[in-house]
């Protein structure tokens, strides 16, 4: 998915790279996160609970990691675009990407 946004945002104007990644950070860590929370708090008096808390623990991490490198995805292409035009490398948009992956999961 992160890859994906990278392909996206490398091709648009700063403000669309910009709006991209938030839109996606928005939709991935805000909505999906949120609503599997809703879903886990639902759940609370089941005895199913710990192992709903712990494969629904692991999505919400998950949902909240993508979205953190989504937004820099955006942030990144957008002040890249700004400067230097929509024009990424293949080399440039791999690199982009799993830096982006890595720095998502030190801010999770």
């Amino acid at each position: 998915m992160v890859t994906d946004l990278v392909r996206v945002a490398s091709r648009l104007p700063w403000w669309g790279a910009l709006l991209v990644g938030f839109i996606a950070y928005l939709v991935i860590s805000i909505g999906l996160g949120g609503y599997l929370e809703g879903q886990l708090a639902a759940q609370e008096g089941s005895q199913f609970y710990p192992v709903l808390e712990a494969r629904f623990g692991r999505l919400i991490r998950l949902t909240d990691w993508v979205g953190y490198a989504s937004l820099i995805v955006g942030a990144f292409f957008a002040i890249r675009n700004h400067f230097f035009g929509a024009n990424a490398q293949r080399t440039e948009k791999g690199i982009v990407g799993v830096v982006a992956r890595i720095l998502g999961r030190s801010i999770d």
